[in-house]
């Protein structure tokens, strides 16, 4: 067997174990706008894959080819916003459940968190602190205004609040490993503070419901610790959270998705910006990594009652002293 039918039966394998045969055939006819058995032809090796051919696929199907081809050597990772018009909140929101959607419709799907802040999607299933983040979101990497406006009034629009729902829903459809820490809502907290100081805010009104919110997603924190299940989620099959304490830190957000199609590794620079990377090699290193900290950690949700507890105490206290220092500081800045 020549090397260029090796080469072309590796990649095509590659495309296959992600998805299947079936999709394969059908999106190379869309993509080399080719017969059915020109591309039969292509699989089986009777006929040449071109170079062009080839690279067009790699684009089509969102993989690398050095992961194809390259996988001891190279570590490719895609940024899905990276591209030359300007991105919306709406894009960020559509992405996010692109990326979502199979973790709830794949059977033996799993997830592991490995949460610098707080999992993302626990803030969207609350209004006023997801209406904070887009503000600030928005502000950094979308809006060309020079200046940062919270508007309790901002519109979110149906097929956004759609999206906020759906992306909810979907990390809830399948078995999920956290390892949370007891700072990790500290970055929230201080953009708070800052957009006091700064005046953003529009309304004191809006800041008081956001402080209420916080406190509902504390509320709902201790739930799903001592539950050990989604809170939105009523398949008890796929319902399983377990949670662990992890004090040593660390500083990035890493995601761990697991199906029998692919695995896939999301790594947050920061929200909303992230990066994945469907490498074999880096997802097992990255595994074994998380496993290393896992092990080093504290089961808190269901069981871990001592822990869980000081844990949460510390959670109340650091609010508690958050939300007297925002009156404080409402004092001055909002009088």
């Amino acid at each position: 067997m020549n090397e260029q039918i090796i080469h072309q039966e590796t990649f095509f394998k590659y495309l296959i174990a992600r998805s299947s045969s079936d999709i394969v055939l059908n999106k190379t006819m869309e993509a080399l706008q080719l017969g059915r058995g020109a591309v039969y032809k292509r699989m089986n090796g009777s006929t040449a894959l071109t170079a062009s051919e080839m690279v067009s696929l790699a684009k089509h199907f969102r993989v690398s080819l050095d992961d194809v081809f390259q996988t001891n050597k190279y570590m490719s990772f895609f940024h899905p916003f990276w591209k030359d018009t300007k991105t919306t909140k709406m894009d960020f929101m559509d992405r996010f459940a692109y990326y979502f959607k199979p973790i709830a419709t794949h059977e033996h799907s799993h997830i592991t968190y490995l949460a610098n802040e707080l999992p993302v999607t626990y803030y969207f299933s609350h209004k006023s602190i997801f209406r904070f983040l887009v503000s600030i979101w928005n502000h950094l990497h979308w809006d060309e205004k020079d200046r940062l406006t919270i508007d309790e009034n901002m519109v979110i629009d149906a097929k956004m609040e759609k999206l906020r729902n759906e992306i909810t829903i979907y990390y809830s459809g399948s078995p999920v490993i956290e390892i949370w820490n007891s700072n990790m809502l500290s970055n929230l907290y201080q953009q708070v503070y800052f957009c006091i100081t700064i005046r953003a805010f529009q309304s004191a009104d809006f800041i008081q419901r956001l402080l209420n919110d916080i406190d509902r997603l504390i509320n709902q924190l201790r739930q799903v610790a001592l539950s050990g299940k989604h809170h939105l989620s009523n398949d008890e099959e796929n319902n399983d959270l377990k949670i662990y304490l992890n004090e040593y830190g660390n500083y990035a957000n890493v995601l761990l998705y697991e199906s029998e199609k692919f695995k896939g590794a999301f790594v947050g620079m920061d929200m909303p910006q992230f990066m994945i990377s469907y490498n074999p090699h880096f997802y097992e290193n990255a595994s074994r990594w998380i496993d290393n900290i896992k092990q080093r950690s504290v089961l808190i949700s269901s069981e871990g009652l001592q822990y869980r507890e000081l844990f949460f105490l510390k959670l109340e206290n650091d609010f508690k002293a958050f939300k007297e220092r925002v009156e404080k500081l409402m004092g001055v800045y909002y009088e």
